[in-house]
């Protein structure tokens, strides 16, 4: 293996890593929207789940992505920085997506 072939791994790894949050938090929404329609509070509480593990995926992907814009891949900054745009639209549609699942607190 080579000295860039080296380097690429890693890259690769948190791109597909950054790609595989961003996926995750697709289907986390619309498991969400689903069980939205549906009224079905079993599986709204296990989506907000899904959603909030989806949320954790996506930041450290973030924080991936961020380190390995600072390092030496100029050749690759461009791709970085469109994956980087990705994650926070994810992140953007996973908050909102959130929002919109907290139950109002009942009045007593």
């Amino acid at each position: 293996m080579t000295e860039v072939n080296q380097h690429q791994m890693p890259l690769r790894h948190v791109i597909d890593n950054a790609e595989k949050a961003i996926q995750v938090a697709k289907d986390a929404e619309m498991a969400v929207r689903h069980a939205q329609m549906e009224s079905n509070p079993q599986k709204l509480a296990s989506s907000i789940q899904q959603l909030e593990t989806a949320q954790r995926a996506v930041q450290q992907a973030q924080s991936q992505i961020d380190a390995q814009i600072g390092e030496h891949h100029h050749q690759h900054e461009q791709e970085l920085k469109q994956i980087q745009e990705q994650l926070t639209q994810s992140m953007q549609t996973v908050d909102i997506v959130s929002a919109n699942t907290e139950q109002p607190k009942q009045v007593r």
